[in-house]
């Protein structure tokens, strides 16, 4: 299947923290990072909400980014 987006995107496996409500932090996983947004795993999504702040300490990021899509292990945010 062709590749249909239009910012590349660049596998990796970062650690990533969900910051909620600027006390709480879920751990998470960084995969498949592009210019525009990524997608995260390894935490249990139930509980995240649609707009937070990813902070990825490797990457030197910390944005706030929306969910665009929930799947049963992962989402995709993009950076608002």
């Amino acid at each position: 299947m062709a590749e249909r987006r239009i910012d590349p995107r660049m596998p990796c496996y970062l650690r990533g923290e969900i910051m909620l409500n600027g006390i709480e932090v879920v751990p998470c996983e960084v995969h498949d990072i592009s210019d525009k947004g990524m997608r995260l795993a390894g935490a249990d999504f139930s509980k995240v909400p649609d707009t937070f702040v990813l902070h990825v300490a490797r990457r030197k990021l910390s944005e706030r980014v929306k969910v665009v899509r929930r799947g049963a292990t992962d989402v995709g945010v993009v950076i608002v």
